[in-house]
């Protein structure tokens, strides 16, 4: 049980860890194994799934549940820790006949208002299995909502739409897999204004704008009104939002003045009907936080979804509740396993406190050093003392931030008011003045307040203006693409306050956009009259992440300044009690073989005494030591010490003659091309400088990447690498790019410029210690290293800065990360079989890789033709490389291959192979 103690307190521990880590990933360790649901709340979107479930956008945008009929969570979605170092968003939802799901998910910039990108992903049923289908990068100007619209699956395929300025691209993605297609697009008509898109097909389509209209778009690209009818005034304020499509044709949406949710059926003479009015809401909702609709989609049977922001509701054809949805239960299998867990952690800490009780009954309950007494004491009081601090000065700025936050975002909003023109924001009465001249002006005075639209200026801050009109507050413009003109706005006692006596407001809320810090101010006209306000803030959860990332930079200074005062109230405890006990470890040290033991100590007795008399005999015993260290470490320079640890050596005294061993290691041969012709142009002197000064520039990269060089050929190396491959192939690329820059050094002294070829294989070979008694050295024998080096010579041929086999091109873990292309099948000179090569340019300058780039599948295509024996089809094609790459080496080859084999046949035997 001794032995076993330290054990058990090990595993203990990491059981009641991993149990932690369950926990807190599943439901929480705030929530019990006794709670079976969860609320919903602060939801955004709806759809719905062919197995009669209901799926759902919750939690601000960042959670996805698919519930049963009968209330059960069937699968959810949340952020991975990797997702939620960014600001995302869940903006549209979809799913399939199998019950995948599929989310637009909306990446925001650092602050949460820009949107960076856009990603259409499908999970499975269960909610796992997160894949990109696809991804469209923000232009830099939408807010919030980005460019991706109206996702939806119909059939096999996966519909979606590209809304750009002047134009909107339909898109599909087949489910089974593929590129997305763009079967139609159309453009807009000046001074229309997209807002929200649903359809699949031309004719099918719908579209509505700024200025609340909507539009149906047909096969040639024309679009027809279709809200309001003719028999409504144009400029009302019902704005349509949140537009769905039903199989009839039918357009279900919200009427943002109403809430209420209406039925349109276009073409149709009184073709408008409200389905749900808002005390039809009431009704069917009572006790709901609120009654705003939040989204509002078809169903199969003609009936239709209204979301609200605490619960799902569903209607039938004929517009009766037929569902509701306020809270999630977890299954029966869900709550047996968190109850499984819950147990396994209890079991787990009473493991816990049964080893600290082992280990100190059989581990610290005996002798023990007052030295040891101090750790055990202090250490934990410092830990917990210091941690508490950290959390203190946390909570304090964080506090003082948020603070800071309030005022900054309550002087904005009053120097918004003396900046909005009030008689500018009067003469606005409906959405059809969207980006009138009045709207234009208030616009810009608004964005003058962040001194420009661009996000770095912004820093997240959003603005939003209201308009106080017939007793009702609307919002006119908002930082959000998402909120349209003239929607209704709940008074409260801080806008009234604003409105009746003109303060400036300040404070925070959340809904199913998110959670805001906000200020507010009130706009006037030229008679001193309140006819609006104006509110700007900032996203919280933005300022939650930069509050987590300066708690994780105060936590890591406190673990530093906890480790340096714990360090120095030990070390002055060590010395103070430990003077003999640390010339008796020393005097143990040393003779255990520890030659570098040295002793300080500052008391001023017969032990400081000891102690000076025995660094003097350590410091002499250290000299000796250090002279055979240095014979030694020189004996590196001539014999690698990684040959050693091939060999399972500690060094070169534990070396025999003979000693092997058999390895699977990556050979890569790197040589000065033309190096012969070169070094007759120097004297003796000048080649040994010229090698040394090569090599020193060169060599070095080898051993960055953990290779070691077995030999130099003159100006070049033969270098092995136990480890990954990649090793080899990062090295090579490295060599080449610094290539570039010691010709362009020699270049400006008025030398003449020099190449390089290498060349990588991988294969067994046997690394060994070979000679006779007076003279051993290190070398390395295989078949493989003799084709490296055949291969090197090779490249020259090809125009290959970097040569590698398929062999070892194979062994790499993310080959893709290398631009490279196939060089075929080739049969070296004197070698009888033929290899698979391939030409890494990933390293070569800018305009051969940008060729080569250019030039990679008409050649590969070639190359295919010239093995399938189509010769004049693959010469022309090698012709038309050589056009655009008239430096391409190994296209001429291949086109002189192919000519002759198209005008003289192939010799017998001929398997698709170039020899060279």
């Amino acid at each position: 049980m001794k032995k076993l103690a330290p054990l058990l307190l090990l595993f203990s521990l990491a059981l009641a860890a991993l149990c932690l880590y369950r926990i807190d990933s599943d439901k929480g360790l705030e929530s019990g194994p006794w709670v079976n649901h969860f609320e919903l709340q602060n939801l955004s979107r709806a759809a719905e799934s062919p197995d009669a479930s209901i799926v759902a956008i919750s939690d601000s945008k960042q959670r996805i549940v698919k519930l049963s009929s009968d209330g059960v969570l069937q699968a959810e979605v949340t952020r991975s820790k990797a997702e939620r170092d960014q600001r995302r968003d869940f903006t549209e939802i979809a799913t399939d006949g199998a019950g995948n799901l599929y989310a637009l998910d909306t990446v925001l910039d650092d602050y949460g208002l820009y949107v960076v990108q856009e990603q259409i992903v499908r999970y499975d049923a269960a909610g796992h299995n997160r894949t990109v289908l696809f991804e469209w990068e923000g232009n830099g100007s939408g807010k919030r909502i980005g460019q991706l619209k109206g996702l939806r699956v119909a059939h096999n395929d996966l519909t979606f739409f590209v809304a750009e300025e002047d134009k909107v691209t339909l898109m599909r993605v087949s489910l089974s897999g593929g590129q997305a297609e763009k079967p139609f697009m159309f453009s807009l008509p000046s001074n229309r204004y997209l807002s929200e898109i649903v359809g699949t097909s031309p004719g099918r389509i719908f579209y509505s704008t700024k200025k609340g209209a909507i539009y149906q778009v047909f096969e040639n690209g024309e679009t027809k009104l279709v809200y309001p009818l003719d028999l409504m005034e144009r400029t009302r304020k019902n704005f349509p939002e949140r537009l769905s499509l039903d199989q009839e044709g039918r357009l279900t949406f919200v009427d943002r003045s109403l809430n209420a949710v209406t039925v349109l059926e276009p073409g149709r003479d009184n073709g408008l009907r409200v389905a749900a009015a808002n005390e039809d809401l009431e009704r069917s909702a009572f006790g709901a936080e609120g009654y705003e609709l939040m989204d509002v989609v078809s169903t199969a049977e003609g009936g239709f979804i209204a979301v609200l922001n605490d619960r799902v509701l569903q209607f039938d054809a004929n517009a009766k509740l037929a569902g509701t949805w306020s809270d999630a239960k977890y299954s029966k299998d869900e709550r047996t396993s968190t109850w499984i867990r819950w147990t396994l952690l209890l079991a787990a800490a009473g493991l816990v406190l049964y080893g600290v009780r082992a280990v100190y009954i059989h581990t610290l309950n005996r002798r023990m050093s007052l030295f040891f007494k101090q750790i055990l004491i202090s250490t934990p009081i410092i830990v917990v003392c210091m941690f508490l601090l950290a959390n203190f000065i946390y909570d304090s700025f964080s506090a003082r931030m948020e603070q800071e936050m309030q005022r900054e975002l309550s002087l904005l909003a009053r120097n918004g008011q003396n900046l909005i023109d009030g008689d500018a924001l009067l003469r606005i009465q409906s959405p059809e003045d969207f980006r009138n001249d009045d709207y234009n002006a208030i616009r810009a005075k608004m964005n003058f307040l962040f001194e420009g639209e661009y996000k770095a200026d912004r820093q997240g801050l959003y603005s939003t203006l209201y308009k106080y009109e017939d007793g009702k507050l609307y919002i006119i413009m908002d930082d959000d693409d998402g909120v349209n003109m003239f929607k209704p706005f709940e008074t409260n006692e801080e806008n009234e306050a604003v409105r009746a006596e003109g303060f400036v407001k300040s404070g925070q809320w959340e809904d199913a956009n998110g959670k805001w810090l906000y200020a507010i101010g009130p706009v006037y006209d030229k008679s001193g009259n309140v006819v609006g306000i104006y509110e700007t803030g900032r996203d919280m959860s933005v300022l939650a992440q930069s509050n987590h990332k300066i708690y994780e930079s105060i936590v890591q200074n406190i673990v530093i300044i906890t480790s340096v005062l714990l360090f120095v109230i030990l070390l002055v405890t060590f010395i103070l009690l430990s003077s003999l006990r640390k010339l008796q470890r020393s005097v143990i040290a040393m003779a255990d073989g520890n030659w570098d033991t040295n002793v300080k100590l500052r008391s001023r007795d017969e032990v400081g005494d000891l102690g000076e008399q025995f660094n003097r005999m350590a410091k002499y015993i250290r000299q000796y030591i250090a002279d055979i260290t240095q014979f030694s470490e020189a004996s590196f320079r001539f014999v690698p010490q990684q040959i050693f640890k091939s060999l399972g050596k500690k060094g070169i005294l534990d070396i025999r003659l003979g000693d092997q061993v058999q390895q699977n290691m990556t050979v890569m041969v790197a040589d000065l091309r033309d190096f012969h012709r070169f070094a007759q142009t120097l004297t003796p002197k000048e080649n040994f400088n010229f090698m040394n000064s090569f090599l020193r520039r060169f060599g070095p990269i080898v051993r960055e990447e953990d290779g070691l060089i077995s030999k130099y050929l003159g100006a070049g190396f033969m270098a092995l690498f136990p480890g990954y491959a990649e090793q080899a192939l990062k090295s090579a690329v490295k060599i080449r790019r610094e290539l570039i820059l010691y010709n362009e050094g020699r270049r400006r002294a008025g030398y003449e410029q020099v190449d390089i070829g290498i060349a990588i294989h991988k294969g067994p070979l046997m690394l060994g210690i070979i000679g006779e008694e007076r003279r051993w050295e290190g070398n390395v024998i295989s078949d493989d290293v003799r084709l490296t080096a055949v291969l090197e010579k090779l490249s020259a041929e090809l125009g290959s800065s970097v040569l590698v086999t398929r062999a070892f091109f194979e062994q790499l873990r993310e080959p893709e990360r290398f631009r490279h292309r196939s060089l075929g099948r080739i049969t070296p000179e004197g070698h009888g079989e033929a290899v698979e090569l391939i030409d890494v340019y990933e390293g070569d300058p800018d305009t051969v890789r940008q060729a080569k780039d250019r030039t990679k599948a008409l050649f590969e295509r070639g190359l295919l033709l010239c093995q399938e024996g189509r010769f004049f089809d693959a010469r022309e094609t090698f012709v038309e490389v050589i056009k655009h790459n008239r430096l391409d080496k190994a296209a001429k080859l291949y086109f002189y291959l192919c000519d002759e084999y198209y005008q003289k046949g192939v010799h017998a035997g001929w398997n698709g192979t170039l020899a060279i």
